[in-house]
């Protein structure tokens, strides 16, 4: 079930005080409104009744989808569920995936990876392989990327991809193969997925992709 709760907020910039609707949790099979405002990244924004001041209000937030199984914890400051075993206190977690991020934008992207039903460590794979040739084309480090879709039938998989110093977008896909070959690195490497919350993002990738190169040099 979803959680709801209000909170008086100061507006930076006029002083109002305004009561602010908040979603600690939400529960997407029962309330998918507000996966709809997740996935449009509308569910943090903020916008002060007096005078019209908006912005992004960022808290703790749980996104949790039951029939798929996944759990995804939002830290804006990276800290909180991290290393905790949850499934010791909440037994009746285990098996289910749970990752954390910082970011709106990657919360959204792993509600995208998985209802794809797509393994994330893979995808991160693939996603900092590209990120490493566009870097090379292009001699601008990827500041960001992103998991757009993915088409079985045409043999897609895309993403998103934001350079340094550039201000629109590159867009780039490659044929579901590749995925396939990250997904069997991924299960060589071992699961992500421990007791509690964990980050998978590029760090995660090179690590992993580091040890396999190690193991097949042995």
């Amino acid at each position: 079930m979803s959680t709801q709760m209000t909170e008086e907020i100061s507006c930076p910039q006029c002083g109002a005080v305004v009561k602010t609707e908040l979603w600690p949790g939400v529960d997407a099979s029962r309330d998918p409104e507000l996966r709809a405002r997740v996935l449009e990244e509308s569910i943090f924004d903020w916008c002060c009744p007096e005078c019209g001041y908006s912005a992004r209000f960022l808290y703790p937030f749980l996104y949790h989808d039951p029939k798929r199984g996944f759990m995804i914890y939002l830290s804006p400051n990276g800290a909180g569920c991290e290393g905790v075993d949850v499934e010791v206190e909440f037994p009746q977690l285990a098996g289910v995936t749970k990752r954390m991020v910082t970011t709106p934008e990657a919360l959204k992207e792993k509600i995208l990876i998985f209802e794809a039903g797509l393994n994330d460590v893979a995808v991160e794979l693939v996603k900092f392989a590209l990120a490493g040739v566009l870097d090379k084309k292009h001699g601008k480090k990827t500041l960001a990327a992103y998991f757009c879709y993915a088409d079985e039938v045409k043999n897609e998989i895309g993403f998103t991809f934001l350079l340094e110093g550039t201000s629109e977008p590159v867009r780039r896909h490659m044929r579901m193969d590749a995925y396939c070959k990250s997904l069997e690195i991924a299960k060589t490497a071992g699961s992500a997925q421990t007791g509690g919350f964990c980050l998978v993002d590029f760090v995660t990738a090179q690590r992993i992709l580091e040890n396999y190169r190690e193991s097949e040099n042995r």
